[in-house]
């Protein structure tokens, strides 16, 4: 009977483990060189590749704001490990700028947009069409949109206004196979929602004049490991992606997730460590004043 418990709890950790290697987490972005300089990063060697020694995923925000220039495509495609994936934004021009209409300029650049990625396709587990805080009123058409976007990318979105949580935008997002991102963030409630068979999460934070400027506590943490579980166990992969980027505590708190999760290996808990001792010793320098 105790071997047969024994074979049990090594079956039920197996299971576990296998399920747990479905999440991928990362930060919103690796360019910060003055916010996360002595925090994470310690060396004047390539950001990203110090960024890559601890995460296998990261997302690209510098897409937002401009189409990527060929040098930096390449510089991602030389990226030889192929557990390394990569998401990105959809340009500003497209989403802000001209509010989904692709009968504008958008259309152009979002063309450009897709060919400028196609060397790293098999690198982009998915594109992220992050909408502004608008109403859905005053955005173009979605469906229009949707029906447009190559299908060789997957995709999910963000909503930012709550006249967006309908029912008939969910369908729309099943019928297209678009993942609807779940946000922790002070305007909109945690949503669980599964609309494709994969899952991406962004966790903003809960500043008061700005969400990223947010270091999340461990209680907060802790209160999503049942959620990551619940929705894990509902698709094939999560992607969870911390955009706290101020002072470095994006990574910290992705850092923490992972071995909140049972995910994190050697060389990761020992940088946790060491960042935890360094927000603990600026804590203690504050805390005199």
């Amino acid at each position: 009977m105790i071997e047969r418990q024994k074979q049990f709890r090594v079956q039920l950790l197996v299971s576990i483990m296998k399920g747990l290697s479905k999440l991928k987490i990362g930060c919103s972005g690796w360019s910060y060189p003055q916010d996360w300089k002595d925090i994470f990063y310690h060396s004047s060697s390539s950001l990203l590749r110090q960024y890559l020694s601890y995460f296998k995923t990261a997302e690209v925000n510098s897409t937002f704001y401009a189409l990527p220039k060929p040098a930096f495509v390449k510089h991602l495609a030389s990226i030889e490990d192929s557990d390394i994936s990569f998401t990105a934004k959809i340009p500003q021009a497209v989403t802000h700028d001209n509010r989904l209409d692709l009968s504008t300029e958008a259309g152009t650049v979002l063309h450009e947009f897709f060919n400028l990625l196609k060397p790293i396709q098999n690198k982009i587990a998915a594109l992220l069409i992050q909408l502004p805080p608008w109403d859905i009123s005053n955005m173009g058409n979605l469906e229009t949109f949707l029906s447009a976007l190559d299908s060789s990318f997957r995709y999910a979105i963000e909503f930012r206004h709550e006249s967006w949580l309908t029912q008939k935008v969910w369908t729309l997002l099943e019928d297209f196979g678009i993942a609807h991102v779940i946000v922790d963030e002070p305007k909109l409630p945690i949503d669980l929602r599964i609309t494709t068979d994969f899952s991406y999460i962004r966790w903003h934070g809960h500043g008061t004049e700005i969400w990223y400027k947010y270091l999340y506590s461990i209680e907060a943490l802790q209160d999503w490991r049942p959620r990551l579980l619940d929705v894990m166990d509902r698709t094939e992969t999560v992607f969870g992606y911390f955009n706290n980027h101020f002072y470095g505590y994006a990574p910290f708190n992705a850092l923490q997730m992972l071995e909140m999760m049972n995910l994190i290996n050697s060389k990761q808990k020992k940088k946790l460590e060491r960042m935890g001792k360094q927000f603990s010793q600026e804590q203690t320098t504050l805390d005199q004043f």
